[in-house]
């Protein structure tokens, strides 16, 4: 983003220095042209009154000495030719060629021949310049041919372009620094933002906002902050009800079932309280679970915020399994629904997680496969790790899992419904989810290879 703010302003910064630095450039160039211009005119003028005489009086050995100290003084060449374009004198190098005799022939005409290139760095070093003889009538009694050395107006030119050049770089310099200094000062609020979102989605506690830059930038920060406050406040509200509301049920749960065990079970009233124990069975579980997935949601709120319970409870915080371990106590369970169990034989290794939670989790895993997969499907259970990261893996072969379901997978008391009699509460996945989250992890469900399922259980190391 930074760069994007940047580069307008820096191209138009660009633009508007180079806008005004070069007709500045230009002026100054035409303005050292001009003044050699004047220079080479009054001298010319002196030139020709010598020449006027000379060519009146036929002294060309006075015209001689006069041209001689010109160019020493000068260090010009300059050439008089008389009214047939015969050399009269001259002093220094300048010979006729076609580029002299095209300027005689023009000032032949009585029309001086002045114009000199703008002086630039990388110009021509010399010009030439011709102003004619005018004799009595008016009429034209020779050429005045002036070879001009523009080497050091060039040179002047040079030096103040140079200046104009750094003025320049320092005008770009002092836009860059104030360009940057803006650019941060918008920014800042910008990137505090983006920072707190994804604190804030990734339930992570967002670090206090400090308001700065812009005051809309600085209303949107208080307002974010406040915002996120709410959030938290009614998520940690909503655990706590959940958590609270789950654990009083289960006084009058327990009440509910002495009532009902102390029934006599005779007659018509045995059918119907047998229904009364599996209802309240149904009902403690769903109470059960509510209350391991409210703790597990503290558990992960705490983590994301720098708090680690198990650390500070003296908890087991990481275990070495391997895949045979895991699925030992559930081989019976899975080996009753029909299902094949596969494990794969790999060594041990050092899970990041208690091996209550880890439990708790493939529970939930090989409970869904037993109930969800079907009859003949196969259950592998897999532990993989390289130097990136750590993966459990559960995957059935199960054929009655809808593509619809996949994004509704882990959603709080949703099952598939697939049959009937299945009974649950909808939380398990929920659960594993939110225990992934306090032991530093994530859950990913995706279709297996297989057809079925797949949960990873992953933990990324960095």
């Amino acid at each position: 983003m930074k760069l994007r703010v940047l580069l307008p302003l820096l191209v138009f910064g660009l633009i508007a220095v180079i806008a005004v630095l070069i007709p500045v450039a230009q002026s100054l160039a035409d303005s050292r042209t001009q003044q050699v211009a004047l220079q080479r005119t009054a001298a010319l003028d002196q030139v020709v009154q010598r020449a006027r005489t000379a060519l009146v009086q036929s002294d060309a050995e006075g015209l001689q000495s006069y041209l001689e100290r010109f160019h020493a003084v000068y260090a010009e060449s300059v050439l008089v030719l008389d009214e047939s374009g015969e050399p009269v004198a001259s002093a220094g190098e300048l010979h006729r060629d076609a580029d002299v005799d095209q300027l005689v022939t023009a000032a032949s005409r009585a029309i001086p021949q002045l114009s000199l290139p703008r002086v630039t760095p990388w110009g021509p070093r010399r010009a030439l310049v011709a102003v004619p003889v005018i004799a009595a009538g008016d009429l034209s009694a020779g050429v005045v041919v002036l070879a001009v050395d523009l080497r050091g107006a060039q040179a002047d030119v040079s030096r103040a372009w140079a200046v104009i050049a750094a003025i320049g770089v320092l005008l770009l310099s002092a836009l860059m620094v104030a360009s940057l200094l803006w650019t941060r000062w918008i920014l800042r609020p910008v990137r505090a933002l983006d920072s707190a979102v994804a604190d804030l989605t990734a339930h992570r506690g967002p670090a206090p906002l400090r308001p700065s830059g812009p005051p809309e930038l600085r209303r949107l920060s208080r307002a974010f902050a406040t915002m996120a406050d709410e959030v938290e406040n009614s998520l940690e509200q909503q655990r706590g009800f959940v958590a609270d509301a789950s654990h009083q049920l289960r006084t009058p749960l327990a009440a509910i079932r002495l009532r009902v065990d102390g029934l006599a079970r005779d007659g018509d009233a045995a059918d119907d309280l047998s229904a009364v124990d599996d209802d309240l069975d149904r009902l403690e579980h769903t109470v059960e679970r509510m209350l391991t997935l409210a703790n597990a949601e503290h558990r992960a709120a705490a983590r994301t915020q720098g708090h680690d319970d198990a650390r500070d409870e003296g908890a087991p915080r990481e275990c070495s399994v391997t895949a045979a371990d895991l699925v030992q106590r559930h081989r019976a369970r899975l080996h009753a629904a029909g299902l094949t169990l596969s494990i794969d034989d790999s060594p041990a290794v050092v899970v990041p997680c208690g091996r209550a939670d880890l439990d708790e989790m493939l529970d939930v895993l090989l409970d869904n496969a037993a109930k969800y997969a079907g009859a003949g499907a196969r259950v592998r259970v897999s532990v993989e790790q390289d130097a990136g990261r750590l993966e459990v893996r559960v995957e059935d072969s199960g054929t009655q899992l809808d593509d619809a379901h996949l994004p509704r997978l882990g959603t709080r008391f949703w099952r598939a419904g697939l049959d009937g009699g299945t009974t649950g509460t909808g939380l398990g996945l929920a659960i594993v989810a939110q225990l992934m989250r306090a032991a530093g992890g994530r859950l990913e469900l995706r279709r297996s290879r297989e057809g079925g399922l797949a949960a990873h259980l992953i933990w990324d190391r960095t």
